[in-house]
């Protein structure tokens, strides 16, 4: 199994909490950066998200209770087999879902023979390497009443120094016993004869033997204090020492569990894994980012009614033409109020469903005198509440898509958003909406500032992701605009879409239509949300993302290398950097998310990393055409492809849930789909409508009436 690449639940809210960063990297070692609060990690390759889990968690353990200094009087091995006993205890009691991390984790660890004992009687080798393992998962080991006193101290321990001490103390013990086996070794047969001295171990010679041990736990240890130990085949078969590599024992002071275990580590680690490199969402300056509803509505007012003409039949001639863009928009409110009305309806009604569903009754301690007479039949005779539940107040913002593909949808979607708007005004549900787009001078008025190719709005830091300098968030509508001014602003919004096709009214320029920067957009989404619960007092919001394409590709910043603006920050695409793997990483929350670098995957892969670290409900409303929504049903949700595209032939319309990043999006035809209700259209012959032609125009005409509603019954679904 390929590792897991995205670090959540249990183990990310445990690195959130400690302020602690993870990072991969092509290293061969693990080891914590304590002024960053960085712990690096290798690249593994075949670990299972539960070895990965556990590895993890283990390093942490390290990373927060052991020094980096270590004492150079203690072995190496036994202080490290002591230590994970200390500091897995201690992230067991601090984060209680790791115990099932790291009791599953060594399971599959001693399946594939990590410890190096798939051959041996666990209950003959060494002391050290008994606690190991019993701390590590084997729980039937056998200890001595002597040796379980030690177990004991092992598991107690509470400070590093108490565990140095307790090394210290065990290998001298265990040095001991060795050099009393050596006494005790039979010298019958043969010529050696064994100088005690010329075998005892200091601790530094031991720890040198330990390092040899973790090269190649496989090799015998040798000792230099027999260098004639290679005689004639006589002595070669004499009886060994177990610390010259025999068979006559164990050797007490080599922990070679613990050497297998590292060297079974090293086998893990991808030495031809890509660089990984991790990004960061920046910390946005909103006043910077985005432009007020007030400028706004005040540009497109004077666009419309400020035009100097060159006659008076000019002036008329276009008065004219912006009358009729204003009677489009006034028509097309009142048919719209059936659908608005229809939309309330609903809501109410499946409110009032869901707040039955969740109300409780409860007994008083008053009596109901109507129940007394039945007293001697039910002890019901008190008198009985209904309590329901106080609902959560909702919020709504939608992220709109100004891009230059959307001119000839862009009037029928913004009559889906004007519904929404309205329903909203009528339950009280506060909101705001936002168009995104790119590649015009917006209202900041030019491109660039300063010797940074990047928007004022954030600061530049390496590996962070980036808002290039062109991007514009524009504040269209708000619950916060007094009636009056939401109105102005839906009117003047309205002719500017009008206006788009309408070459004779003319449309504004500085807010025309652009790019798709739809991830740029997103990145501002918990300032946003979190601005909208402080002046709202709402406690769930509603994140709607209404497209008719695919986000274009993510940056990050990096600086410059060509000599003429050498040093300077920009914006770079990740979908044409290559040879490196990305990562979405959350420092609030501590969830990291491998991306997909394709710009086909942009949107699902930011809302799906946004989704993780939020508490909001995520919604995507895809206007497209059948071949585009048959691509993304089998993109997205190819076991169900029939179904959907059965639903959007017969309703026209389909919604996947979680599988596109939202938590549930829906894709509907591009064309048609924000009025309230469309006229009946009959062709007829000779001023005669037949059968058939009333029945296609009725058809039609309700057809375009309940797809509406059913997208927008949908939305109601998903706060009611």
């Amino acid at each position: 199994m390929n590792i897991n690449q995205e670090v959540k639940g249990t183990l990310a809210r445990l690195l959130a909490t400690e302020n602690l960063t993870v990072e991969h990297r092509k290293v061969s070692t693990a080891y914590f950066d304590t002024e960053k609060r960085l712990l690096c990690l290798p690249i593994w390759k075949n670990a299972s998200n539960t070895v990965y889990d556990l590895l993890v968690g283990h390093e942490v353990g390290h990373a927060l209770y052991t020094p980096n200094e270590r004492p150079e009087n203690v072995n190496k091995s036994f202080l490290n087999v002591l230590e994970d006993v200390r500091i897995e205890k201690l992230m067991r009691a601090a984060y209680p879902g790791l115990k099932k991390t790291f009791f599953n984790g060594y399971a599959e660890l001693w399946k594939d023979d990590f410890f190096g004992v798939a051959n041996e009687d666990v209950n003959e080798i060494a002391f050290i390497d008994r606690i190991n393992l019993f701390y590590k998962g084997c729980y039937d080991m056998e200890f001595t009443d002597e040796e379980r006193v030690y177990v004991e101290r092992a598991g107690a321990t509470k400070t590093f120094d108490e565990v140095v001490e307790l090394a210290i103390e065990l290998y001298g013990l265990m040095e001991e016993k060795d050099l009393e086996k050596l006494a005790s070794l039979p010298n019958e047969g043969n010529d050696m004869d064994f100088d005690l001295d010329d075998f005892e171990l200091t601790p530094s010679q031991s720890d040198n033997q330990g390092e040899e041990q973790r090269i190649d736990s496989k090799k015998p240890a040798q000792s230099d204090s027999n260098p004639e130990d290679e005689g004639d085949e006589d002595e070669q078969d004499a009886p060994l020492p177990s610390t010259m590599g025999g068979d006559t024992g164990t050797v007490e002071t080599e922990a070679k569990t613990d050497a297998a275990f590292i060297e079974a580590l090293d086998s893990l680690i991808d030495e031809d894994a890509k660089e990984w490199v991790y990004l960061d969402l920046p910390k946005i300056d909103l006043d910077k980012f985005i432009i007020p509803s007030k400028q706004i509505t005040e540009t497109l007012y004077y666009h419309f009614n400020g035009r100097a003409m060159s006659s008076r039949e000019t002036q008329d001639w276009y008065m004219e033409q912006l009358n009729y863009g204003i009677r489009k928009y006034l028509d097309f409110k009142k048919s719209a109020s059936k659908t608005v009305n229809y939309l309330v309806k609903q809501f109410e009604m499946k409110k009032s469903a869901e707040n039955y569903k969740r109300q409780a009754t409860s007994k008083t301690g008053v009596i109901n005198t109507n129940a007394l007479h039945k007293y001697k039949l039910t002890d019901d005779i008190f008198k009985k509440i209904t309590v329901v539940p106080d609902g959560k107040n909702h919020g709504l913002v939608m992220y709109l898509d100004w891009s230059g593909s959307m001119s000839w949808t862009i009037l029928d979607t913004l009559k889906q958003v004007y519904n929404l708007v309205w329903f909203c005004k009528k339950v009280n549900i506060p909101f705001r909406v936002y168009g995104f787009a790119s590649g015009f001078k917006g209202g900041r008025g030019y491109y660039y500032h300063g010797n940074d190719h990047t928007h004022p709005c954030m600061s530049p830091k390496e590996n962070q992701l980036a808002i290039g300098d062109d991007v514009d968030l524009l504040e269209f509508l708000s619950s916060r605009q007094r009636t009056r001014d939401l109105e102005e602003s839906m009117k003047y919004l309205f002719l500017q879409c009008h206006s788009f096709h309408n070459s004779q009214l003319g449309y504004c320029q500085e807010y025309s239509l652009g790019g798709t920067p739809l991830a740029e957009a997103l990145y501002a989404s918990r300032q946003i949300v979190d601005r909208l619960k402080r002046e709202e007092k709402v406690s769930k919001v509603n994140v709607i993302c209404l497209t008719d394409g695919e986000a274009q590709p993510m940056n990050f910043t990096a600086k410059s290398t060509y000599e003429h603006n050498e040093g300077q920050w920009y914006a770079k695409s990740l979908a044409t950097t290559y040879g490196k793997v990305y990562f979405l990483r959350d420092r609030t929350t501590g969830y990291t998310k491998k991306i997909d670098t394709c710009s086909s995957a942009t949107t699902s892969g930011i809302v799906g990393f946004l989704r993780e670290i939020t508490d909001y409900n995520w919604v995507g409303i895809r206007l497209c055409n059948k071949g585009d929504a048959n691509r993304m049903f089998r993109q997205y949700a190819m076991a169900d492809y029939e179904k959907l595209d059965k639903q959007w032939r017969k309703e026209r319309w389909a919604s996947i849930k979680n599988d596109c990043g939202f938590t549930e999006a829906f894709f509907m035809p591009d064309r048609g789909n924000g009025e309230g209700t469309q006229d009946i259209e009959v062709k007829q012959k000779n001023e005669v409508a037949t059968k058939a032609e009333l029945q296609r125009a009725f058809k039609k005409h309700m057809g375009s009436k309940m797809t509406n509603k059913t997208i927008l019954n949908a939305f109601i679904n998903q706060i009611a």
